[in-house]
């Protein structure tokens, strides 16, 4: 039985794409596609895919609430992220949200569509560099705008343990600076703050 793949992606040149690449490989059937969030909620609702491939970027709902509302709404359904960003960027907060897995947008057709079978079949699909959920909790707290000494002392280890998460965040990240992580964790959606009504992540407030 082929595998039913709806697509998500605001870009009408990357959605035909796709659907022209995986829609010719054997035992992959496209259902359907959407560009929004809104449209994308609609589209599983009334196709039931076995896949949805859902970009994080969407103009009018981030597509990580999309993974959240459609696990919610459709847990037969199994969610792909796709992202212009490095995994190891969104990879925890994919998962967080219910999603499967991450791909990023550079992987070749074959990458994908092994990535679209391997989460087809049950399973989640493995990401290299996610954080760990220490990494997490510092990075959650590292938005909320605390300094080291809070942090150490909320979480009950000293300020070097605090000083070792935050340098493999930044590596794993691939930024440089406290601003860097802070918006990086208000982005993911932690330390209580998400994107603004434009989509955008806030200005970090207390670069440490």
């Amino acid at each position: 039985m082929a595998i039913r793949v709806a697509i998500v992606d605001d870009h009408r040149l990357v959605r035909e794409g796709l659907s022209k690449v995986l829609g010719a490989k054997p035992g992959i059937e496209i259902v359907g596609e959407a560009g929004c969030g809104e449209d994308a909620v609609a589209l599983v609702a009334a196709c039931h895919p076995d896949v949805v491939l859902l970009d994080i970027a969407l103009p009018d709902v981030d597509g990580l609430t999309v993974a959240e509302q459609v696990v919610a709404m459709a847990p037969d359904t199994r969610v792909l992220m796709l992202s212009m960003h490095s995994e190891s960027e969104y990879a925890s907060a994919a998962l967080a949200r219910g999603a499967h897995g991450l791909v990023g947008k550079s992987a070749s057709p074959e990458a994908l569509i092994d990535a679209i079978r391997t989460v087809a079949s049950g399973e989640i699909l493995p990401l290299e560099g996610a954080l760990s959920s220490r990494e997490r909790e510092v990075l959650a707290l590292v938005a909320e705008g605390c300094v080291d000494d809070e942090i150490a002392d909320r979480l009950g280890i000293r300020v070097k343990t605090v000083n070792g998460h935050c340098e493999r965040l930044m590596r794993k990240l691939d930024v440089h600076t406290r601003a860097g992580l802070l918006a990086h964790g208000r982005r993911l959606g932690l330390g209580g703050v998400g994107p603004d009504e434009t989509g955008n992540s806030p200005e970090p407030t207390r670069p440490d």
